[in-house]
């Protein structure tokens, strides 16, 4: 596995594997569970796989040229890991599509295939040819999606750790 995306699985197994199911499932008001948090790294995973799949079956790409706005958003969060707070896409919204009792295996199982999908963009396409559209970055090339899913789950494991010790 990619040292990134190795990274990111490590970080998520030491921060969530004394939690109880019963713990992930714990409902905060006004702010996403341990679980939902999950969820929604699960969710950016599975569409990032989801869509390379469908630029890999097509044979092209799926990118646009980044705005200024994009490029400086993609500089801040994909190369400096500072994450401004803005609203998730709704396709990575937690759902309740996976119960807590599953979500772990489901994002282990997610970032292999991740992993798996990513390397075969690389030889089909190369390693820094942008790829996919992205909301708020344009397009990213492999190694920046790797390091944008790394970057994005510690993000998100930090207010796991939050919520754990709450």
């Amino acid at each position: 596995m990619d040292a990134d995306l190795a990274r990111a699985r490590a970080a998520i197994r030491a921060t969530t594997g004394d939690l109880t199911v019963e713990r992930i499932a714990r409902e905060i008001p006004g702010r996403w569970s341990i679980g939902q948090i999950l969820e929604h790294l699960l969710l950016g995973f599975e569409t990032n796989v989801a869509a390379l799949e469908k630029a890999l079956a097509a044979g092209t790409t799926l990118a646009s040229r980044p705005t200024f706005v994009q490029l400086l958003t993609r500089i801040l969060v994909v190369d400096l890991g500072y994450f401004p707070r803005v609203q998730a896409p709704n396709s990575v919204q937690p759902r309740g599509s996976v119960g807590a009792d599953r979500v772990r295996e489901a994002i282990d199982e997610a970032l292999v295939r991740l992993d798996t999908v990513l390397a075969r963009a690389a030889e089909r396409f190369g390693e820094d040819t942008p790829l996919l559209k992205h909301r708020y970055f344009a397009a990213l090339n492999v190694r920046q999606w790797r390091r944008f899913h790394r970057r994005h789950t510690l993000h998100h494991l930090r207010q796991v750790r939050a919520r754990a010790s709450a």
